[in-house]
């Protein structure tokens, strides 16, 4: 029999059942339909439900919505189970003020290294961390945690410099291909220490015309006298900045107006308690030049043995800001 002839008997039907599923029959198209179990009770056959062309294409982006789900957890969990643990010092350090205010990008640095090490840096962006007892690591390759990247221009790196670029940062992470995650302030312009992932420091520096060097400094202390007690109210002090002087501000605060600048070993009088601001503390003091406010930091108890308490010695200052020079060199603050 022809497939014409098998289905001819059909042609004035409206449906017929065929392994389970209804075919409903028009002059031009056969047109599959979903059988529904029959109800209890119901001596029907069941009722045809046309399937919805549109239900294959919403399956399929809910199919694929699940699997991104899924997918997202997986990877979360991944990354949980990876986050890398640190062991240097001056990371583990760094970590703790994550979120927090740490003032400027490099006395961030001076303090975490001071704190994690008991070593200071210097002023000199350069010469600082030679005077701490750092390396420098020449290639890339071997940075390793705990490392410190300072961009600038190699020809001008003193303690007044201030320019678009300048910058210094503490490696977390060594990702290769000149690549680092790091930790660092200010690197939005806020103050905020922020980590931050697959910096490039070569770039970074090439951008702004200048250059990058990264030092390592080792863990613990350089043979230093251990620092005394600062001065209070009452006491005689020194000026503690050798081959350098101290600024004398109208009020407590880097943002105040500069009087003038007071020579090293320069004796004042401390008139007043201590007030902190920006992260300094500042005493009122009583000089030569007249009275104003000094960081406490460089100021030492003047000794009441002739000749004790001299030397190289600085006091740490924990968040520096930039001033113009009177004239010559001067000790921020």
């Amino acid at each position: 029999m022809s497939l014409h002839g098998k289905f001819a008997g059909l042609a004035n039907e409206k449906a017929t059942t065929i392994c389970g599923y209804r075919l409903v029959c028009g002059l031009s198209e056969v047109e599959a339909e979903v059988r529904v179990p029959e109800a209890p009770g119901n001596s029907e056959t069941g009722e045809a439900m046309p399937m919805s062309p549109h239900r294959p294409a919403l399956a399929g982006v809910l199919a694929a919505f699940i699997a991104a789900l899924l997918a997202f957890g997986l990877l979360q969990a991944t990354h949980l189970r990876a986050a890398p643990t640190y062991s240097n010092p001056i990371a583990i350090t760094a970590l703790k003020y994550e979120g927090q205010h740490g003032g400027q990008c490099w006395t961030f640095v001076q303090q975490v290294v001071y704190e994690a090490t008991g070593r200071s840096i210097g002023f000199d962006y350069r010469e600082g961390f030679f005077e701490a007892g750092a390396t420098e690591i020449l290639k890339l390759a071997d940075v390793r945690e705990g490392d410190i990247i300072q961009v600038a221009a190699d020809s001008n790196t003193s303690p007044n410099a201030d320019y678009p670029g300048l910058h210094t940062s503490i490696v977390l992470d060594n990702l290769g291909g000149g690549l680092f995650n790091i930790i660092d302030s200010n690197s939005q312009w806020d103050e905020v220490v922020r980590r931050r992932e697959r910096y490039d420091p070569v770039a970074s520096a090439a951008a702004k015309g200048l250059q990058y060097h990264i030092y390592r400094i080792p863990a613990g202390a350089t043979t230093v006298v251990a620092p005394t007690e600062p001065p209070v109210e009452g006491d005689q002090a020194l000026v503690n900045t050798p081959g350098d002087c101290l600024r004398l501000r109208a009020g407590p605060g880097p943002d105040q107006p500069i009087i003038t600048c007071i020579p090293h070993r320069n004796e004042v009088t401390i008139t007043g308690a201590a007030v902190k601001v920006s992260g300094i503390a500042w005493v009122p003091v009583l000089t030569q030049s007249g009275p104003g406010w000094m960081a406490q930091a460089y100021l030492v108890k003047k000794p009441d043995v002739p000749g004790a308490g001299d030397g190289p010695t600085r006091g740490l200052l924990r968040y520096r800001t930039f001033a113009p020079a009177l004239s010559g060199g001067s000790t921020e603050p």
